[in-house]
This record gives structure tokens, sequence and C-alpha cells, in this order.
């Protein structure tokens, strides 16, 4: 008696939890926001681009990290990701079709300057340039982060990084080009 009550219980609970879902999904539309408020999806280079080893790219710390089996339950690492490196156009594609209006995403300095500091990459940049480009031709307001904790792994090695006041002088030299 207590298994057969036990278990008309636990599909009630189940039943309570799926109405309040479909009711809460149901509880907002746009016209709900203000006219201004944007919606809007992000990532994060390493979590998405892929193309690790491509066109330029060195390694980020995230890499380093990933690969030397750190990355715990996930046991995976961000070589392939998404691959959005490239598919950016069926991502902006399907970003449209949702009706997003914003799309936050991050530069990885390691594709843009491959070794921390020195040149361009100008097959990284083209690659931003070619993602933002496509993002505004589908209406879509690109909202970039300069760092999401992929420091080029060159400058980890040359002085730990964020730990070593150094990185303030690169970073500022990498944030400020013109």
């Amino acid at each position: 008696m207590l298994i057969i009550s036990s278990f008309a219980v636990m599909h009630l609970l189940v039943a309570a939890i799926l109405i309040s879902v479909v009711s809460f999904a149901n509880a907002f539309t746009r016209n709900d926001f203000p006219p201004n408020f944007l919606f809007g999806a992000g990532t994060s280079a390493y979590q998405v681009e892929g193309a690790a080893k491509e066109d330029g790219r060195k390694p980020s710390i995230w890499d380093t990290f990933a690969h030397a089996g750190n990355a715990g339950q996930f046991e995976g690492n961000g070589d392939i990701a998404c691959d959005q490196y490239h598919k950016y156009k069926d991502d902006v594609k399907l970003m449209a079709k949702m009706g997003l209006d914003a799309y936050r995403f991050s530069i990885s300095w390691s594709r843009l300057i491959p070794h921390g500091k020195g040149p361009v990459n100008p097959k990284g940049l083209q690659y931003y340039n070619n993602l933002i480009n496509e993002l505004t031709s589908q209406g879509i307001q690109p909202h970039v982060t300069l760092h999401h904790w992929d420091l080029p792994q060159a400058l980890e090695d040359e002085y730990e990084g964020w730990v070593s006041r150094r990185i303030v002088y690169d970073s500022q030299t990498i944030f400020n080009r013109k």
C-alpha cells in the first residue's frame, strides 16, 4: 500500500511540475518587456569556435588545461567544440530564426594575436570581421568580450600570465590597438 501511495504522490508531483513549467513558459512574451530590451545569447570563443590548430591560432591556457586531463567529468576540450569557426554563417542564421537581437561572444586572444603579443593574425582578424558582418547583416547586434579566460599559453609560460604585473602592459597594448 505504501509503494502505491508513494508512486501516486510521485506522479502528482511530476504533473504539478509539468503544469508549472508549461504555465511559466507561456507567461511571458516579448510584449512583456520594454521596447528597447535586447533578447540575446552569449558564448565564449573556447567553448564554441573549435579550429584550435588552424589559421595561425596558438594554444591558450584552456587548451593546455583540457589536454592535461584537467577537464574533470567532461573529458573534453575545445579543439572542435561547436565548430563555429567554420559554421558561423549557419549559427547566425539560427540566431536570426530564433529572433535574437544580440549576440555576446568573446575574442580568442590566441587566435587574434597568437603569441600573446606582436603582430595581429590576419586570418583571425578576418574571422571576427566575417562573424560581425554576418551578425549585422541579419540585424543582430554584436557584443564583444575582449577576454574570457583564454589567455595565450605563451604569456603563461613567459611570466605566469595574470599573476604577473607584466600582463597589464601586454593587455593594454593588445586591447588599445587602433
